[in-house]
């Protein structure tokens, strides 16, 4: 095998050859609901955690689950074990699934009519781009406030991950345009904090770690294992409404998502957190997760980042 495979409608082919149709619903309305799952030392993490937010976000898209959850995950640990084969061993994969509400029945007609009537179903990896982040797990994030806000729920719940994200691209590329190395924090209509454009939001207070209420964002994969290690380490974990004022005056902030896992937020507009430079609760908390999956997490990073950036220069 000398390229990774995919997932595509009951085949595994070459992911060179994994293409989407333009009339598939994904394109033609962006009606589609997606996991990124990574692994450690090659293996998937919380994958069943993964499958099963899957499923509940197909039931709110009424899609119809195109499979079992026993037969995704046995698709996804046999793509995880062949395309790792490609990669030297330190390195590690991002696993991307997903499933679009079909074809479209008006550009095909009612002779498609059972085609449109079926989901697509693809899964793919790729190796984790660690050169995008390596830098920040010292350095930290710089986060400014988006004029965009969260999705309204009583519009479209944003506890599921859908491709439906033209939002969380718009405030991106905004905030960029003012500041090239910063990225969005977006706030809800009641002048909340939710989340940034990739993964879950928490601040650090006194030893209590505070998040935003979860029926406000999408309730990460990665935001339960800070739960976790939270509890762990002796730490209060609390679900609450996050003020701008709160997040000036807080110890330190951080965010978790599936590809980085957890990184602190060194800047916020014009303030700086933590007097600038990652806070004792990220560093606890990133050497529990590193300790819990068998990885140093940052390390693997920075080297493999490192690499990459050779490689270009």
């Amino acid at each position: 095998m000398s390229e990774p495979q995919a997932y595509l409608n009951g085949e595994i082919i070459p992911q060179s050859e994994a293409r989407l149709a333009v009339s598939d619903l994904g394109i033609v309305y962006g009606a589609a609901v997606t996991e990124m799952v990574r692994t450690f030392q090659q293996r998937p993490f919380m994958l069943d955690e993964h499958l099963q937010r899957l499923e509940s976000a197909l039931d709110y898209a009424c899609i119809d689950p195109p499979l079992p959850r026993s037969e995704f995950k046995q698709i996804c640990l046999s793509l995880v074990e062949q395309n790792a084969s490609l990669l030297s061993t330190e390195q590690d994969l991002g696993l991307t699934i997903f499933v679009t509400a079909g074809q479209n029945l008006p550009y095909l007609g009612l002779a498609a009519l059972e085609e449109c009537r079926t989901p697509t179903v693809c899964a793919h990896t790729f190796p984790l781009a660690f050169e995008l982040w390596d830098q920040k797990y010292t350095s930290g994030q710089y986060l400014i406030r988006s004029e965009v806000e969260q999705l309204n729920p009583r519009v479209f719940d944003p506890r599921v991950k859908s491709r439906s994200r033209i939002h969380l691209f718009r405030a991106d590329k905004l905030i960029r345009k003012q500041v090239p190395a910063a990225s969005a924090l977006l706030f809800d209509e009641q002048g909340y904090v939710a989340e940034t454009t990739i993964g879950n939001f928490f601040l650090v207070q006194d030893r209590t770690i505070l998040t935003p209420r979860p029926e406000y964002v999408l309730q990460g994969i990665s935001q339960m294992m800070v739960a976790r290690l939270a509890k762990q380490l002796g730490l209060d974990y609390v679900e609450t409404d996050i003020s701008e004022e709160m997040l000036l005056q807080a110890d330190e902030a951080l965010t978790s998502s599936s590809g980085y896992c957890l990184m602190p937020v060194t800047r916020y507009n014009d303030h700086f957190l933590s007097e600038g430079k990652p806070g004792p609760v990220y560093q606890q908390m990133i050497a529990a997760w590193s300790q819990e999956v068998g990885v140093d997490i940052v390390t693997q990073a920075q080297q493999i980042g490192a690499a990459r950036r050779d490689q270009l220069s």
